[in-house]
């Protein structure tokens, strides 16, 4: 096999798709391994036959389009069809039949079933129908209690119009958090974001946290434990801010009055190159059934305290994907006493300044 052609080949077998190569007559002469996976046949059972025989009569690809019509009718005119592909046991697949034509006036086919489309598309549908009903839960708000202000403002005593430009504001600041998380998500997705490392001493660190977070934590106990000894952790500042913060915030938001958080920082077996960072509350704590969902978009857990909490429910998967891009690991342990969020993340070295990651 020459170069060309076993280049040629690899790509083939590579696509995700199946794909089939025909003649001016529309009879294949090349086929992938995914095309012998979705009909059944062998490429040798294939070879020669009409690709007619493997595809129904499809609709076309116009939007304003209804009329069947044959593969072998007007295929120039459209760029793709939605149709069947019949496989071996006469089973028949919903599909999306894409076309190329080549040199020599060869057809590319390439064979996407619909359900892998669907798969596709579902994370962002379903992103873009929670972001939609997040924004919307606050705007109806901020709007429902502006208009009442607008049409009835003069009816209502200086109490009650205070009371309800605080709800305003209140759902105006949530507003503000969605759409900062959001913001968040999209450079972390999009790998904008870029971080700049530096050795960051735990003691004066963690010091600034409490006393930022202690205003809103005036009913909690905040305790910070170090190992001695202990070297700086190698990380993001800013970001690595946002973490402690997040995970500390949670604590305090998702635990009862008068209880204790606890930040801690040691080493953890022999491993001299990363540190352990536990955040421990002393809350309800979250069920089995939440553990595993806990770090991904829109999670929150459903009890008695966190109804009465607002949030983005993006916090943690902020938090994780932070940790992640810094070189650490994060994971939560949790019972009835309360939960822990542990976080693995590299010890500055000498050497480090000559690794920074960008």
């Amino acid at each position: 096999m020459s170069l060309d052609k076993e280049f040629y080949k690899n790509i083939m077998d590579n696509l995700p798709e199946g794909m089939a190569v025909c003649d001016s007559d529309r009879n294949i002469i090349d086929v992938n391994k995914n095309f012998e996976r979705l009909t059944g046949f062998s490429k040798e059972d294939l070879l020669s036959k009409n690709i007619s025989a493997f595809i129904k009569s499809t609709k076309t690809g116009c939007d304003n389009c209804s009329q069947e019509v044959s593969l072998l009718d007007d295929y120039k005119s459209k760029s793709y069809y939605i149709g069947e592909l019949i496989d071996k046991d006469d089973r028949l697949t919903c599909v999306r039949i894409n076309f190329s034509i080549i040199k020599d006036d060869k057809v590319i086919y390439l064979i996407i079933p619909l359900a892998d489309v669907a798969f596709l598309n579902r994370a962002h549908i379903d992103f873009v129908s929670t972001v939609s009903h997040e924004l919307r839960t606050p705007l109806t708000s901020i709007k429902g209690f502006a208009d009442t202000l607008l049409g009835s403002g003069d009816r209502l005593s200086d109490d009650q119009q205070k009371r309800f430009l605080g709800i305003i504001k209140s759902q105006v600041d949530r507003l503000t958090r969605l759409v900062e998380d959001l913001l968040t998500v999209s450079k972390l997705e999009s790998k904008k974001d870029k971080l700049i490392y530096k050795a960051i001493e735990l003691p004066k660190f963690f010091e600034n946290i409490v006393y930022s977070i202690q205003l809103k934590a005036k009913e909690h106990q905040i305790e910070v434990k170090i190992m001695p000894n202990l070297p700086p952790v190698w990380a993001d500042s800013d970001k690595f801010e946002q973490i402690i913060t997040n995970l500390v915030d949670n604590a305090i938001k998702y635990s009862n009055a008068g209880t204790k958080v606890l930040i801690e920082a040691k080493f953890v077996g022999e491993n001299a190159d990363f540190m352990e960072i536990n955040v421990k509350d002393q809350g309800v704590g979250i069920s089995e059934e939440h553990i595993s969902k806990i770090f991904t978009k829109f999670s929150r857990i459903d009890n008695p305290l966190t109804r009465q909490v607002e949030g983005t429910g993006l916090g943690l998967y902020i938090t994780k994907s932070l940790v992640e891009n810094m070189g650490g690991k994060i994971s939560v342990t949790s019972n009835n006493e309360g939960s822990t969020f542990s976080l693995m993340l590299p010890v500055a070295t000498y050497e480090k300044p000559t690794q920074r990651k960008f």
